[in-house]
């Protein structure tokens, strides 16, 4: 689907005879690197400019598919000197399942043959990486490379390779960046030490501490947590010779930043979203015993508060809503080109926004007299607020943005500061025409009633970036400080991922404020000379896998351990609760078996697993099935060991022997999550 929506986006080549050369260049350049089979006859193809720091390139998109048969396709994008950007394949062959049969380090050498294929000089300068997660989909193994220029990194030149589990064939690539043609990489000369890079980057750049936000709309509940982070130097370095802040060079990289930034306090958690419209029998209800205001008095007060909602502007819609964050309900009122939020108990101003824009240039106002039609605003509209906020009017875009530039429209945000630092989901945000010399929009975004966590206690900056530092390292790079230049720089691997420590503690904390879950497989250290080991490490490698260092291969599972055991490619998505509640849901437990530190039997290993592959009808008429075991089964559990014996699932022991009130080991569990998935019967 990306790729067609991309194809839609294609400007057409000019020139007919060019463009047919090109397209045959296109071709033969393209089957050089990839194989299209014989019966992918149905072919289209693309072409569109791409901005390049050679300048612009152009771009083919070459599509070949099947007229009759499983859908299968091919598509890659290579431009006019024959560099690969993307290539993606599909036999149109669902049956795949079960377990790999291609090994991942078959694999790697399939990805590194087809590396050498695009360029064999590409291919040298590029090392496989670690990824911050390395849990496979359920088809491929995915592979990142990355250039390195004297055993140091290129940031910006790496390659992401998919390899079918089942086949061993390429089925995904894409490159972010081709080798630009003379760059220069700078010499490892004079460089700075790490110490003093660490400390430039802590004083110059900064590691923030903020508090953060997140709503659990099924518990209804507002949780406010502080948290030490980098992800606001995403775009910044510090230059590995001279210890200065640097900023990074990245194709739109910077307008959309500044525009994320300008718009984040209005769109991140914007009130907007909790707010359900009412029936009118609610509505009429809840003014009997809310004190609410009339809707008349809250289009008043939007009329009074600015005048670019004129007179003339008819109402078009009345809507009161209830916001649920704050536990407030909200008269929500939509004019010709304008529209405005009121909370419907204090008649304060939420938002207001109007789009009745004509192109008469009126005055041409500078940034600083916006700025001050901005605040005398907010003086005016919310003067409690405005002074719990902190304007900074930062240019350099290394440090911060707050405000930017788009059109006629300067966009200014004031930051909600508790505790002397910032709340990063609240504040106040301003839109001023600067030809008109007025207020055009308004987001008044403050949680009421919220707690937030004390941080007197907090840790350091520089014991926060040791933190980080043990997450993902930080160390030499090399990166693109404008279009056709490249820098040494020492930055964090993983820069651009949000990273956020616990202020007190360190734990890495994911986006709800609790304690993050690594998605990385683990490296078991207890399992060599096991007799299990060669079954976890298939598993393994199929993404299947019980978290910690340790697999504790002798001990006893625990119920909620078995299921994420089968569960492993998904599980991740779910908190525990939400976990459980997807079992109930799809009938693998019910409510009254939930006992997650309890133990695993062997006959309700059986009764989970058969639960699992949707047998469980079946499975309860014990009268139809025989009992393949020497020793006496339950009667109700007779079914679903009788199936898992049929399916290869569980065998019993040595001697015949079921065992069924036997409590099934780490080691046990992963034979049978093994022959689960081997079995391939789902």
């Amino acid at each position: 689907m990306v790729c067609l929506l991309l194809c839609t986006m294609c400007v057409p080549a000019l020139g007919a005879e060019e463009d047919s050369k090109g397209l045959e260049q296109a071709i033969v350049a393209a089957k050089k690197i990839i194989t299209v089979p014989d019966s992918y006859t149905d072919f289209t193809h693309y072409s569109s400019e791409r901005e390049t720091s050679e300048g612009k390139v152009m771009v083919w998109r070459l599509n070949w598919s099947e007229k009759e048969g499983n859908n299968g396709f091919v598509s890659a994008s290579i431009d006019k000197n024959g560099f690969l950007y993307e290539y993606n394949k599909y036999d149109g062959d669902e049956s795949h399942n079960g377990l790999a049969q291609v090994t991942k380090d078959k694999a790697q050498i399939s990805a590194e043959e087809f590396l050498e294929r695009i360029n064999p000089t590409y291919a040298v300068q590029m090392k496989k990486v670690d990824e911050d997660s390395n849990i496979s989909s359920s088809e491929e193994y995915n592979f990142t490379y990355q250039k390195f220029v004297n055993e140091i990194p290129v940031n910006f030149i790496t390659a992401n390779i998919g390899v079918n589990k089942y086949n061993g064939e390429i089925t995904s690539f894409n490159a972010e960046s081709p080798e630009i043609k003379g760059l220069k990489y700078p010499t490892l000369d004079n460089v700075i030490e790490t110490p003093v890079s660490e400390k430039a980057y802590i004083e110059k750049l900064g590691v923030d501490l903020k508090y953060y936000s997140y709503y659990d709309y099924k518990q209804k509940k507002m949780n406010v947590f502080a948290g030490y982070s980098i992800y606001d130097n995403k775009n910044s370095a510090i230059d590995a010779k001279t210890g200065q802040a640097v900023l990074l060079y990245n194709e739109n990289e910077l307008y959309n930043g500044m525009k994320d930034y300008a718009g984040g306090i209005a769109s991140e958690n914007s009130l907007v979203k909790t707010n359900q419209e009412l029936t009118k029998e609610e509505t009429d209800a809840i003014k009997n015993v809310a004190n609410l205001i009339t809707k008349e008095k809250a289009e008043s007060i939007l009329r009074e508060t600015s005048d670019i909602i004129t007179s003339d502007m008819k109402v078009k819609d009345i809507s009161l809503n209830k916001n649920y964050i704050n536990n407030e309900y909200v008269w929500n009122i939509s004019f010709e080109n304008a529209y405005g939020e009121v909370d419907a108990q204090s008649g304060e101003v939420i938002s207001l926004h109007c789009y009745n824009y004509d192109n008469t240039v009126n005055k041409n106002m500078s940034k600083l007299e916006a700025q001050n039609i901005a605040e005398d605003f907010l003086k005016k509209v919310t003067p409690n607020k405005f002074a719990q906020t902190k304007y900074e009017d930062v240019q350099n875009t290394v440090l911060k943005i707050t405000t930017v530039e788009e059109g006629n429209i300067s966009y200014f945000n004031f930051i909600r500061k508790v505790n002397g630092i910032e709340f990063l989901s609240n504040g106040l945000n301003v839109e001023v025409d600067k030809t008109k010399g007025k207020v055009v929009g308004f987001n008044n975004n403050w949680y009421e009633n919220v707690t937030f966590p004390d941080v007197s206690q907090a840790m350091s900056k520089e014991d926060a970036f040791k933190k980080i530092k043990e997450l993902t390292s930080f160390g030499l790079q090399y990166a693109m400080l404008n279009k056709d230049k490249v820098g040494l720089v020492y930055n964090f691997k993983n820069a651009n991922q949000n990273y956020i420590i616990d202020p007190m503690t360190g734990t890495r904390l994911d986006y709800t404020g609790q304690a993050y879950k690594d998605n990385k497989l683990p490296e078991y250290i207890d399992i060599s000379g096991h007799w299990c080991e060669k079954t976890i490490k298939v598993l393994l490698e199929n993404g299947y896998y019980i978290d910690g260092e340790k697999f504790n291969p002798d001990i006893n599972i625990t119920q909620i351990n078995f299921f994420k055991y089968i569960y492993s490619p998904m599980r991740n998505n779910y908190t525990d609760d939400e976990f459980y509640d997807m079992l109930v849901q799809n009938g693998v437990i019910k409510k009254e078996e939930k006992s997650p530190s309890s133990f695993v039997s062997n006959q309700d290993a059986a009764k989970f697993i058969i639960r699992y592959l949707g047998y469980a009808k079946v499975a309860s008429h014990p009268e139809i099935f025989n009992n393949p075991f020497k020793d006496n089964i339950e009667e109700k559990y007779k079914g679903y060991e009788a199936m898992c014996y049929g399916l290869g699932i569980i065998k019993g022991d040595s001697n015949g022997n079921f065992n069924g009130t036997h409590n099934i080991s780490n080691a046990e569990a992963a034979v049978m999550v093994y022959n689960l998935i081997k079995s391939n019967t789902r």
